[in-house]
């Protein structure tokens, strides 16, 4: 179910309805009042096959699979002017929750690692049925960013940015290319690829993923759709539950994503100076949940 409608959102559902997945889909609704955005996506489901849409005030909350928790909508936020997603985060999972939910929840929106730590806190779920795409379109930025340097395409390349959607750093010291570190590549004295092509990428990648954010976002979610309901599980950056200092946070990093959840695999191996700059950003997202929580 689709709780809050964005661009992004929207796009995402148009391609299911292309692809006509197998799949039965709900648009979640606060008021009588269906927007004409949401109008557009039901009569446009009429075109599939095997995907089904409906908009609903009262979904079957025991009976569903998947949350993707979005922006607030426009009515909603009109009646909430402050800490809007905070509280649009809450009254989807009070619902949830106070109806059976059981399922597995995944945010679409800007500083997810606040929305990720809150839904597990009001929600009680398994650490592992919570998360967000957190910096997974940006790692699939640098991996096209580095497969045009190189012209060889993204599929041979894995590259990791991780951290959060506005605090991010890319793993160098992860990334491979065909199963060699990226690292070595750049210390051959006769590589045409150089430390100048990793600081480029550096300077654009964000950027770079700004202006594409729309369609990379629903090329992640499908994916994610894909790990989940149809057996394609994938190593990737996502927005998940972490211990740091002692206590749970929330950031992104790699974990495999199947039909049983998020899992995380070993411990992230970073090199000292990647290290030093990720630690930082553990000490913002820290500060950042301290004000959450006294808000």
């Amino acid at each position: 179910m689709v709780c809050g409608i964005s661009d992004e959102l929207t796009l995402f559902l148009n391609s299911c309805i292309l692809h006509d997945d197998q799949l039965h889909g709900y648009l979640f609704q606060i008021s009588d009042h269906i927007s004409e955005q949401m109008q557009t996506l039901l009569a446009n489901a009429e075109l599939a096959d095997n995907f089904t849409l409906e908009a609903t005030m009262h979904p079957k909350w025991d009976k569903l699979e998947l949350l993707l928790i979005g922006p607030a909508p426009i009515e909603f936020v009109k009646e909430n002017e402050k800490n809007t997603q905070r509280k649009w985060t809450q009254l989807i999972i009070n619902q949830a929750m106070a109806n059976g939910f059981k399922g597995k929840i995944c945010f679409v929106t800007p500083d997810d690692h606040l929305w990720v730590y809150s839904a597990l806190r009001f929600s009680g779920l398994p650490a592992s049925d919570v998360f967000g795409l957190g910096t997974m379109p940006l790692s699939e930025v640098v991996a096209l960013l580095l497969g045009r340097q190189l012209d060889l395409g993204s599929d041979p390349i894995y590259a990791n940015v991780i951290g959060t959607t506005s605090d991010s750093l890319i793993t160098w010291s992860r990334a491979q290319i065909a199963g060699n570190l990226i690292l070595s590549l750049v210390a051959q004295d006769k590589s045409l690829f150089g430390q100048a092509n990793l600081d480029e990428i550096e300077k654009t990648y964000q950027e770079k993923e700004r202006l594409m954010h729309t369609m990379m976002t629903t090329r992640c979610l499908r994916r994610v759709i894909k790990a989940l309901f149809f057996n394609h599980p994938i190593l990737v950056p996502l927005t998940h539950e972490v211990e740091f200092a002692t206590q749970k946070i929330a950031l992104s990093e790699p974990v495999v994503i199947a039909k049983q959840g998020i899992k995380h695999m070993a411990k992230l191996n970073l090199s000292e100076e990647e290290k030093q700059t990720y630690l930082a950003t553990k000490q913002k997202v820290v500060e950042e949940l301290e004000r959450l929580r006294k808000n």
